[in-house]
């Protein structure tokens, strides 16, 4: 296994970890709302966002490696 696909597949795992998060904290963020915590759902919310971002980031730099491999 050479190190792009070895790295390739670590990024890929942090980005499954990082939307199971997402997809935990935005049930959560839904909760809070129907539960009328605006604060706190708009932290939780914050938090949703970032995951968001974090994730296409991830999603980017894989695509970026497997294209310089071709």
């Amino acid at each position: 296994m050479d190190e792009f696909t070895e790295w390739t597949e670590k990024l890929q795992e942090a980005a499954d970890h990082l939307e199971a998060a997402h997809a935990l904290l935005a049930e959560l963020q839904s909760d809070l709302k129907t539960a009328g915590r605006k604060k706190d759902m708009m932290a939780i919310g914050e938090a949703v966002e970032r995951l968001a971002r974090y994730g296409r980031l991830f999603e980017d730099i894989r695509l970026s490696w497997t294209e310089n491999e071709s």
